[in-house]
């Protein structure tokens, strides 16, 4: 969609180009106006948003789900603001907060607070109904980033005691790794312990100091150690993780972990282990997998 609205409304020709599937930010740049004021039209005139950066369902919804309710979250507030007639400034002063702040949480740039929610409602004099949605939603999108919080090593010893501890009450721990060994297949493993491990090919053939010890566990009762060959075509996941029974996942991060607590992710993360756990190769094939590549990486060792 291309020109300028003409005799067409602003509100109307930004709704239709954005009905024909351009993006906010296009028709800002096509009309001259801001991204904000181009949102608050589209809001104003009651078009259902898109999410951002929308994507094809994965098996990550869970993800997808908490950014949605952040970015209705901002909707509903802006919603609000524009059906009430005030303008950002009247209602941050009147709610005892910045005009920035109102700006920002409505714009999804900035997580609100649930009190700072409750009285934007109360300004906007939004029915009983509304306000009760608005803390609801509210305090679920503020527990939706806590779930999500990356916490570095320094400062962060609590949540490292967190980790070590549902790591030693888990009963199941399940663990995917894109590169190298996890670190549970190389620490002693509890007999009351089941552990099943996925990596990829590529994991296997870098870690050939340890091949003798993946050999070994992999023959215990209560280990399953599995690898996805080069030839199956799965999608893996930039980075490795943990899960701990069902109840928690964790990320090992160069400067910390990312560590995840949403029973909703946490079974998004159990579905994507399930899936890379049926793309693998187990027990005899496993080891048939690490014997070639043993007999590959000497070969090509005995060449040099």
């Amino acid at each position: 969609m291309t020109g300028e609205p003409g005799a067409m409304s602003f509100q109307s020709f930004v709704a239709k180009g954005y009905a024909e599937g351009e993006t906010i930010r296009a028709l800002a740049a096509v009309t001259g106006r801001s991204y904000g004021t181009v949102r608050s039209a589209l809001v104003a005139g009651g078009v259902r948003m898109r999410k951002r950066g929308h994507r094809p369902t994965t098996t990550m919804m869970a993800v997808a789900d908490a950014r949605a309710r952040r970015e209705e979250l901002s909707v509903e507030l802006l919603r609000a603001r524009l059906s009430s007639g005030l303008t950002g400034a009247a209602a941050g002063k009147r709610a005892g907060i910045s005009q920035s702040k109102v700006s920002k949480v409505e714009t999804g740039r900035l997580l609100p607070k649930v009190v700072d929610v409750a009285r934007l409602a109360d300004v906007y004099g939004v029915s009983p109904e509304v306000r009760r949605r608005l803390l609801a939603l509210a305090a679920k999108v503020v527990r939706d980033a806590e779930h999500r919080r990356a916490v570095l090593h320094r400062g962060g010893a609590r949540r490292q005691v967190a980790i070590a501890r549902a790591e030693a009450d888990a009963r199941t721990v399940r663990a995917f790794a894109v590169c190298g060994v996890p670190a549970q297949l190389m620490r002693e493993i509890r007999p009351n312990v089941r552990l099943v491990v996925v990596m990829s090919e590529g994991a296997l053939r870098s870690a050939s100091e340890h091949w003798d010890r993946l050999r070994q566990v992999s023959r215990q009762r209560n280990v399953e150690l599995g690898v996805i060959p080069w030839h199956v075509r799965v999608d893996l996941p930039d980075a490795g993780f943990v899960v701990f029974d069902e109840s928690m996942v964790v990320f090992d991060l160069l400067a910390g972990n990312v560590v995840i607590t949403d029973p909703d992710d946490v079974r998004g993360h159990l579905r994507s282990f399930q899936r890379l756990h049926g793309s693998a190769l187990f027990g005899d094939g496993m080891r048939a997998l690490l014997d070639s590549a043993r007999s590959e990486f000497e070969q090509r060792r005995s060449a040099l």
